[in-house]
């Protein structure tokens, strides 16, 4: 009997180097991302995490390696071809990139006008159903000026949902937000992935947010992965790095030789 190869991971990146100019960004960064993973990506700031979205995307290209979204090499696709594969992946951007000038449904609806042949009727259906998962319904007819900061994250998070994609990618989902609102946000990325069975990756440096979401975790460190598994891990790790970024502390690697050192007598 044959045995079947597993399925390739829903995205992976294999050996990344970026690089602009003479800035090195990435240095030789391998992550998969396998099927349900709620994968959460942490770092510093300016670290690199977001570039990592943004490469999955196919919105940057590596300057040396491969991004795969399944069995497709992102950065070797036709422009068509990238477009049909950018449908398939959702994105909540750090401070939801809502269009100010549209209301909550027609912001949510803008995929499915874009990219799809469906009908009025058909896009409102969508629409409806996408803002009721987020608790935002009611909200259909207000523009985002009206908005308070978790409402916004709502309806990004009802747009990214819209094309029913197999996988979400969020950008810092908790930045701007109070402690209680970032915890009502997590809770609502938890049961919309697992209820739409989506795979998801999460950019934070929030580390109540990190532990609250992620089933997988990998830590980005000067350009490249220092560490990556199951929270439980990183807890319990033994790397100086994950262990000082997790405590919060002052005393470690991190800030050994970095500018933002403060000098104390």
């Amino acid at each position: 009997m044959i045995e079947e190869a597993p399925p390739p991971p829903v995205a992976e990146l294999r050996d990344i180097h970026l690089q602009f100019e003479e800035k090195k960004v990435l240095a030789g960064v391998s992550l998969k991302v396998e099927t349900l993973d709620r994968l959460v990506i942490m770092g510093q700031s300016g670290s690199g995490k977001s570039t990592i979205l943004r490469l999955m995307l196919g919105i940057l290209t590596p300057t040396k390696g491969s991004v795969f979204f399944k069995q497709f090499e992102i950065s070797r696709l036709p422009r068509r071809k990238l477009q049909q594969i950018r449908a398939r992946i959702g994105m909540v951007y750090q401070y939801s990139a809502l269009l100010s000038s549209r209301n909550v449904r027609d912001n949510v609806a803008l995929p499915l006008q874009e990219l799809t042949d469906m009908s009025r009727n058909e896009i409102e259906a969508v629409v409806d159903e996408k803002l009721n998962l987020v608790g935002m319904v009611d909200a259909k007819q207000q523009m985002p000026s009206e908005l308070s900061g978790g409402m916004k994250k709502r309806v990004s998070l009802a747009r990214a949902l819209v094309m029913d994609p197999e996988l979400i990618l969020f950008d810092e989902p908790s930045a701007g937000l109070d402690p209680v609102i970032s915890s009502v946000i997590d809770e609502l990325i938890i049961s919309l992935t697992e209820k739409s069975k989506v795979t998801s990756v999460i950019v934070t440096h929030e580390m109540d947010s990190a532990f609250r979401i992620g089933t997988k975790m990998a830590m980005l460190y000067q350009g490249k992965i220092i560490e990556a598994g199951e929270p439980e891990q990183f807890r319990q790790s033994e790397n100086p790095v994950v262990a000082q970024f997790l405590s919060g502390s002052t005393e470690g690697p991190i800030l050994e030789g970095s500018k933002d050192a403060i000098e104390t007598k």
